[in-house]
């Protein structure tokens, strides 16, 4: 797809939403974003994205997979590479996308013909694992409650398709896991960046036991109104050109033995 093909499709979705004044004080009351995935099903490549002024950004020139915080660019990654693979045979809607819920994370792995790191520390007890693709160009796959650690009580909410539980005294949440897989050279070309806006802050940046180079970045919604507030921290890190992010209220200590379990 050519630059300007995307931008004219873009501009068609545009064109066809409704900015309501309800929609226009849910985002200006929203105290953080994160922009990675939302725009998926409107192109196949990630050129553009909504700003909250509502005006499009469109990129002619080559992105180079970047993390960013309120505009800042953190340190570079390891690349990310075009991942060989088998196609899905699930259906596609009308956008040519395939959302699919799976039991199991290895599912996925047989399905592609492809090799993910997997946690020692994961629990397919609660996990809720989905893969979004458009079959060509890209993959993403989602794991909610990827490492439950020590929470407890879980008790799933059909109405929400989602589990509540309780907190522990390490894991004031689970962890959740999202895989980022480029599938053609086309998406390579365009890139993949990803952008923490609002309450987000980066923290540091460090090399995992597997060599791997980590940005650690973690909200401050709550920070100066709870007491003994844990923040949710996200450490994102490329291994052999897949991109993995993990997030969860716990230590950065914590994060960092999950980002040294990750392995094949």
């Amino acid at each position: 797809m050519k630059n300007g093909t995307i931008k004219n499709e873009i501009d068609r979705e545009l064109a066809q939403m409704t900015f309501n004044q309800a929609m226009q004080k849910k985002v200006l009351s929203s105290k953080r974003r994160t922009i990675s995935q939302k725009f998926l099903r409107y192109a196949a490549v990630f050129a553009a994205v909504i700003l909250l002024s509502g005006t499009t950004a469109f990129a002619g020139y080559l992105i180079l997979n970047k993390v960013n915080v309120n505009n800042s660019t953190l340190p570079e990654l390891d690349t990310m590479k075009v991942i060989n693979y088998k196609p899905l045979t699930a259906e596609t809607d009308a956008n040519g996308m395939i959302e699919e819920s799976l039991v199991d994370y290895d599912v996925i792995e047989s399905q592609m013909g492809i090799s993910l790191l997997d946690s020692s520390l994961a629990d397919n007890s609660f996990a809720q694992t989905k893969i979004t693709t458009d079959n060509k160009d890209f993959a993403i796959i989602t794991v909610d409650n990827y490492i439950i650690g020590d929470t407890y009580d879980y008790n799933y909410l059909p109405d929400e398709n989602r589990y509540e539980y309780k907190s522990g005294s390490i894991y004031y949440s689970p962890v959740s896991l999202t895989v980022d897989i480029i599938l053609s050279d086309s998406q390579l070309k365009n890139g993949w960046d990803t952008d923490y806006l609002g309450m987000y802050e980066y923290v540091e940046s460090y090399t995992s036991a597997q060599g791997y180079k980590v940005n650690v970045i973690q909200d401050t919604t709550d920070a100066d109104n709870v007491q003994n507030y844990v923040s949710e921290k996200c450490v994102v890190f490329v291994a052999d050109g897949i991109r993995y992010t993990l997030k969860g209220r716990t230590s950065l200590e914590t994060m960092k033995e999950i980002v040294d379990s990750m392995d094949y």
